[in-house]
């Protein structure tokens, strides 16, 4: 007697499908049986996972300066350290990205050639961004620049920036961030 390849086909398939449903069957089994005993204790293990695996959110952060090694060094300086970074060189390609994205924190200088940081902070306000304002300049500030209100800045820092107080400055503005979420 001669076997067909059908009679081997079912054969092959009944050696690999009987195994395969019955471990289902017994994995189906015990599964039913935890979520029986451990029902409310294994569910908010489960909604608990989510937020152990989700990684914090970035802070967006846009850099408005003119000088191209400024603007690189900054950039580089700050996406090292894990901030999503954004970079523009004018007035005019700064706005456009506030028409893209919503930033957590402008970094600008104050003399660009198509206008002034202060009207981009003032744009970025306008749209209802509370965005942490850091001014840069490699002027003087006048002594009321740091009055509430007066520049629309929270920070003002002279040329040459240095990147660990910049950092700082972000660093401080994240965790206080991270305390007003946890308050809500």
């Amino acid at each position: 007697m001669t076997s067909s390849p059908l009679d081997s086909f079912t054969q092959q398939l009944v050696y690999v499908a009987v195994p395969v449903l019955l471990c289902a069957l017994v994995v189906g089994g015990i599964a039913g049986v935890l979520i029986r005993t451990f029902g409310k204790q294994f569910v908010r293990f489960l909604r608990g996972l989510p937020r152990v695996w989700r990684s914090p959110r970035t802070t967006q952060v846009l850099i408005v300066e003119d000088n191209p090694d400024s603007r690189e060094t900054l950039e580089r300086y700050l996406t090292r350290r894990d901030y999503d970074v954004a970079a523009a060189g004018d007035l005019r390609t700064g706005i456009d990205f506030l028409n893209k994205k919503r930033f957590d924190a402008i970094i600008t200088d104050i003399a660009l050639p198509d206008g002034t940081g202060y009207t981009l902070m003032n744009e970025a306000r306008h749209r209802g961004m509370r965005a942490l304002g850091i001014a840069l300049s490699g002027y003087p500030y006048p002594s009321n620049v740091n009055e509430a209100g007066v520049t629309g800045f929270d920070y003002h820092l002279t040329k040459p920036v240095n990147c660990d107080d910049l950092c700082s400055l972000l660093e401080k503005s994240r965790a206080s961030e991270g305390d007003a979420s946890t308050k809500v």
